[in-house]
């Protein structure tokens, strides 16, 4: 067997999967409060090489994208002149309620959904935006021709933490879901007068934290190492037809 054809073949694998990550990070640059993903690479199973030696060496099978990263720096806070546009300054997810489950977001563009004589605070898609007891919050008027109460309402937010955010695996709609390995939800904003770890401006909204740059500089790595990988694979082949040509 080649290891050398395989090896390069792993490589081509890895890196086409980097490859997607980083575009999909490109793609989402201007995103409200999505959080870039990095590729983690790991090298593969070691054996020994066939030579007639005592202390006969190791050799490599390639290189394998392993996992990926959630990136949680801060996004810059953009104004909008919004009302319903909120930004997070420091830790915390707003909740989302969509059906018989929770969403855990950084993306602040709210809306306002009327249902007969109240209205919901909603995402830009729909989903019901929860307060720190997990209800939905509920924006009162006197009657249907009254406009609706806005008063206070950055309070009513809930904003909610998680032991370990690097856990939560990834949906649409700049979404998390929670899983075992992030922990439960808590509620940062659920006593008043506390401490809290994060500032909740409003007319704004967080930006997605992808530096562009830096992605640029990334794709230009990984668009080497494959053609790199493809290299060795041709000239693997090559060595390949000409044991094969030997008479």
């Amino acid at each position: 067997m080649n290891i050398a054809f395989y090896s390069g073949v792993s490589g081509l694998v890895a890196f086409q999967q980097d490859l997607d990550n980083l575009s999909h990070n490109m793609a989402n640059v201007n995103t409200n409060g999505y959080k870039a993903s990095r590729t983690n690479f790991s090298d593969l199973l070691y054996t020994q090489m066939d030579v007639n030696e005592d202390d006969k060496p190791l050799t490599g099978h390639g290189v394998k994208a392993a996992d990926q990263d959630l990136m949680y720096s801060q996004g810059t806070p953009v104004s909008t002149n919004n009302q319903l546009d909120f930004a997070l300054v420091g830790d915390g997810f707003f909740a989302v309620e969509r059906g018989d489950h929770t969403e855990y977001t950084r993306n602040g563009a709210f809306r306002i959904s009327v249902e007969g004589k109240n209205g919901y605070l909603v995402s830009s898609d729909g989903g019901y935006i929860l307060d720190a007891k997990g209800k939905r919050i509920k924006l009162d008027r006197e009657d249907k021709n009254s406009p609706l109460n806005l008063d206070d309402i950055n309070e009513k937010i809930g904003v909610y933490q998680f032991e370990n955010p690097y856990g939560l695996q990834q949906t649409e709609n700049s979404c998390f879901l929670e899983t075992a390995t992030s922990g439960e939800a808590t509620a940062l904003n659920a006593k008043k007068n506390a401490e809290l770890p994060y500032n909740l401006v409003q007319n704004a909204l967080e930006s997605s934290n992808v530096d562009i740059a830096q992605e640029m500089v990334d794709v230009m790595i990984t668009q080497k190492a494959f053609q790199f990988s493809a290299k060795m694979v041709q000239t693997a082949d090559s060595v390949e037809e000409i044991v094969n040509n030997l008479r």
